[in-house]
């Protein structure tokens, strides 16, 4: 069984749950291979552009070098320069020469970010704004999202409502959906990839350009509007496939459940997750669901709300000793031993 896997160094630390993963499986000598992924050299960068605009490499150097100047060799940066620079008209094939041509001066006085993400938003603002919007939305769902969620979603016409010029009639679903069409420029880009079920950011700094080109309170706001979609559109049947996206998506948008009906609505969703991912044996997710249902309780959630406060703390206890963190343990169940009624 062959294993492969990638993380980013600055996101996780020695506290983070895969490092520690990563030493219990070490732990039991089953062989990790540790691979640096860095930014390409200089000279893979001239052999992409030689193959790209099919010169010979000796020819293109010159252009690579101020290539690689401006991206520091990071492969998602080379491409969308690359893009940039055809779109502006700055990299070119002459009728005349029958060959690729490059205005050296002006792409050595051009100005990018040093942020790839910061780039990526400002590409997806010279989108349509109905793409743009499409892309909000795909990206508070994930690095992907299948077309039959998206397809929930897009029967909610206020989602389009807001970035459309002129309001339109409803239409029926699959009038909807087949404006697949509104991310055809975001494919034609390639920021987006169209599989036979779902739609797919390109690279992870596409979405988070596209997550950044919101407000956080904008963002909490669409993640509640996609939790409260889903969940209103979720059939019995469904429940397994959407149930733990509605949650997501709610919790995320946490702030704009202010109402203790509501907080208390979205703490039983969260219990709901939590015996859903423990019977999956996904108890980490088990354990975060929980945690998020315990947090959204009021200050006297005993005497209001004790079955629901009894199955939370309860099942946490649980799902943490599944998790071997036994400090956590011990102070929930005193909780409960201080708060449980006896009959």
């Amino acid at each position: 069984f062959l294993f492969i896997g990638a993380c980013r160094d600055d996101e996780i630390d020695e506290n983070h749950p895969l490092t520690k993963e990563l030493n219990k499986i070490r732990r039991k000598n089953i062989d990790i291979t540790n691979i640096n992924v860095t930014s390409i050299s200089r000279i893979d960068v001239n052999e992409l552009i030689s193959d790209v605009i099919n010169l010979p490499a000796h020819l293109t150097a010159s252009f690579s070098r101020i290539v690689y100047q401006k991206t520091s060799g990071n492969a998602l940066l080379v491409t969308q320069f690359l893009q940039s620079l055809w779109d502006e008209g700055l990299l070119f094939f002459s009728l005349e020469s029958n060959t690729w041509q490059w205005d050296s001066k002006e792409i050595d006085a051009k100005e990018i970010p040093d942020d790839v993400g910061l780039m990526m938003s400002k590409k997806i603002l010279q989108l349509p704004a109905e793409c743009q919007f499409g892309m909000k939305l795909l990206a508070c769902l994930g690095s992907k999202c299948d077309k039959s969620t998206l397809r929930l979603l897009m029967m909610d016409q206020k989602y389009l409502q807001k970035e459309r010029c002129v309001k339109k009639r409803k239409q029926d679903a699959d009038e909807i959906i087949n404006e697949s069409s509104m991310f055809d420029p975001a494919i034609d880009e390639g920021l987006l990839k169209e599989e036979r079920s779902c739609y797919m950011f390109a690279h992870d700094q596409i979405q988070y350009g596209a997550y950044s080109l919101m407000l956080e309170n904008e963002r909490a706001r669409l993640h509640h509007q996609i939790g409260h979609s889903i969940l209103g559109k979720m059939s019995d049947d469904h429940v397994s496939d959407l149930l733990f996206t509605a949650v997501d998506q709610l919790n995320r948008g946490e702030i704009f459940m202010e109402e203790a009906h509501g907080r208390m609505k979205l703490a039983k969703l969260n219990l709901k997750a939590g015996e859903k991912a423990m019977l999956l044996a996904t108890f980490l997710s088990s354990a975060s669901y929980l945690e998020q249902g315990i947090s959204l309780l009021c200050d006297d959630h005993w005497e209001k709300y004790y079955d629901l406060s009894l199955h939370l703390y309860s099942l946490y206890a649980e799902v943490e000793y599944c998790n071997g963190r036994f400090h956590n343990i011990s102070l929930t169940v005193k909780s409960i031993f201080a708060h449980a009624k006896v009959y």
